[in-house]
């Protein structure tokens, strides 16, 4: 699993639930299970498109524009 953090149009998480997320913005993204890091990073590249998911449902559209960090221990 991939977790977001998406971000405000000044670029800081948003912490506040009861705001909605934009429609079209940026998100910090987390791989939460650290035994799927090596397969991450060895899909993902600045370009690759892809979706948000809840359940089988395509939610949202998405692109890399920056990639972090994926270091491996």
């Amino acid at each position: 699993m991939i977790w977001p953090e998406f971000l405000d149009g000044d670029e800081n998480v948003i912490l506040d639930k009861s705001i909605l997320v934009p429609t079209s913005g940026k998100a910090k993204m987390w791989i939460l299970n650290g035994t799927l890091q090596k397969l991450h990073k060895e899909r993902i590249k600045i370009g690759l498109k892809g979706y948000f998911v809840e359940g089988r449902h395509k939610v949202a559209e998405c692109e890399i524009i920056q990639i972090v960090n994926l270091g491996l221990k």
